[in-house]
């Protein structure tokens, strides 16, 4: 028996409207404001191996999100592995496609990618990072006929900081860095001029231009009292007695001490010059061939 000729169930583009607003208007209820950080460096991507040497998350998105697990953690959680004790605390989220095309330019990609991060700010007391492992577009299976999704589900994994570049402007969000990364202290002469700038980029080159950097880094913070620069985000190896430039302070300072195995980070409890002197004790690093005569 064929269906019905005077119901439109699967064309109807008013009660599609209407489905999407509702969604929508449920997610404003019963939902929360959250953060989606796209990385800009797309360059990074590597579409075969699935690896981003080099993520940059410079801009946030406000987007309002549904919390699908509300009663606790989803995924594997905490267990034992060859690799010891490994945490993996997975969360879904809903968000709705008209919200996230409406805040988050279009000219780039459509849709929550894969790799991208959220912050969800009310986790954990001061809020978490999660990492987008997968966007599941068809959770509402085409609801009335509708070709594109009305939301989003994104499976989310707590977000393991590697040393990406995190400069959003939000405090919350950026403390990340300051909390985990790696970071020296400069030690600078007293002969310099201008200050440096929190987030600047600073750098060393020969012929003082940042396109020709051999060295460069991002500004923590800068004590002009100690003459003391914190940096992080490094990329090459600093230099005794050439300049450190600042790149929108111009601030011009020369670099006198620093310790290359110090990491004052605040949330990390590795320490390299542990490992450092505790290495020298086994391996004696004068030798030229310690596993042979010659």
């Amino acid at each position: 028996m064929a269906t019905s000729q005077y119901f439109s169930n699967y064309s109807a583009k008013n009660e599609q409207r209407v489905i999407e607003d509702i969604i929508i208007e449920s997610i404003k209820i019963q939902g929360f404001d959250a953060y989606y950080l796209p990385n800009d460096n797309d360059a990074a991507r590597d579409l075969l191996f699935g690896e981003d040497p080099i993520k940059k998350f410079k801009t946030a998105f406000t987007l309002e999100m549904y919390l699908s697990n509300a009663t606790e953690y989803m995924g594997e959680k905490e267990f034992f592995s060859k690799f010891g004790l490994e945490i993996k605390n997975n969360i879904n989220v809903i968000v709705s496609k008209r919200s996230f095309t409406e805040r988050v330019p279009q000219n780039t990609f459509t849709r929550p990618r894969e790799g991208d991060l959220i912050y969800v700010p009310f986790l954990n007391g001061t809020g978490e990072l999660f990492e987008i492992k997968f966007t599941n577009q068809n959770k509402d299976m085409a609801m009335l006929g509708r070709k594109v999704p009305y939301f989003y589900e994104l499976e989310l994994e707590k977000f393991k900081y590697s040393q990406e570049v995190i400069s959003t402007g939000i405090p919350d969000i950026d403390a990340v860095v300051t909390d985990s990364a790696y970071t020296l202290n400069l030690n600078v002469s007293a002969n310099g001029t201008g200050n440096y700038t929190t987030t600047e980029i600073v750098f060393q080159s020969n012929d003082s231009t940042l396109a020709n950097a051999f060295t460069s880094a991002t500004v923590q913070s800068w004590y002009a009292p100690s003459l003391l620069l914190t940096v992080t985000n490094i990329y090459g190896q600093f230099t005794d007695n050439i300049t450190i430039i600042g790149a929108s302070s111009n601030a011009h300072y020369t670099l006198a001490t620093f310790d290359p195995l110090q990491n004052p980070a605040i949330k990390e409890n590795y320490d390299n010059l542990y490992i450092s002197n505790s290495a020298n004790i086994i391996i004696d690093t004068s030798e030229t061939n310690p596993f042979g005569n010659i």
